[in-house]
């Protein structure tokens, strides 16, 4: 069974967290406001170009496989 944190370790992350909050949204909005924005429409434009041709359109989302999915866990879940 893996470890869990006692109640003092989880204070103590979420002290670390309250901590570090406001100088990871500095680093964001600093990284935010360096950001060149035609650089990188340019370099997104060209992935989705790049995916546009190499990978077909799919006939489905996926959702109803993943609905199928889900049903087969929930049932082996209950049996």
């Amino acid at each position: 069974m893996d470890h869990l944190p006692t109640r003092a370790q989880m204070q103590a992350y979420v002290r670390r967290w309250k901590e570090l909050r406001p100088i990871l949204e500095r680093m964001s909005d600093e990284d935010i406001r360096r950001a060149n924005t035609q650089d990188s429409i340019r370099i997104f434009d060209q992935a989705f170009r790049i995916a546009l041709r190499d990978l077909p359109p799919r006939e489905s989302s996926g959702l109803v496989e993943w609905q199928r999915y889900m049903q087969i866990w929930r049932e082996r879940g209950t049996s």
